[in-house]
């Protein structure tokens, strides 16, 4: 497990006394609310602190995006390290490019390309086994 997955599992259980699930599971809708709203809150913090051209904003805002989602995540119990490395993977494959949002720059699929939905089903399955096992 990364660094900063341990350190928001810490700050869970620590501080929150909420401790992940130890099997991959949805979280309810009323969860899934809050958490959109608490990364809303940061994305919001993130486009005020670039506004104000406030690297040290822009910094934290960052941070507490990342902590956020991955604090969703650990409440999950999902393998987030093993889904990131599937991400990774995947983007790694795409090309420069122009793209439909219009970034001037930006990742492209090519022909071909293949999403990491597989690998991260593979991940949420090995976990699962392992739990039960």
């Amino acid at each position: 497990m990364s660094s900063m997955c341990k350190d928001v599992a810490a700050f869970h259980e620590l501080i929150l006394k909420d401790h992940g699930e130890s099997y991959p599971s949805l979280i309810s809708l009323d969860y899934c609310v809050e958490r959109i709203r608490f990364l809303k809150e940061e994305l919001d913090e993130f486009a005020a602190a670039a506004g104000d051209a406030n690297i040290v904003g822009i910094s934290d805002a960052l941070a507490d995006l990342v902590y956020v989602a991955l604090g969703t995540a650990y409440k999950m119990g999902l393998p987030f390290d093993e889904i990131w490395v599937a991400v990774h993977e995947a983007n790694m494959r795409k090309v420069s490019g122009m793209t439909k949002r219009g970034n001037r720059v930006d990742a492209m699929k090519p022909a071909g390309w293949v999403g990491p939905e597989a690998a991260i089903a593979r991940a949420i399955m090995r976990k699962a086994e392992n739990v039960q096992a």
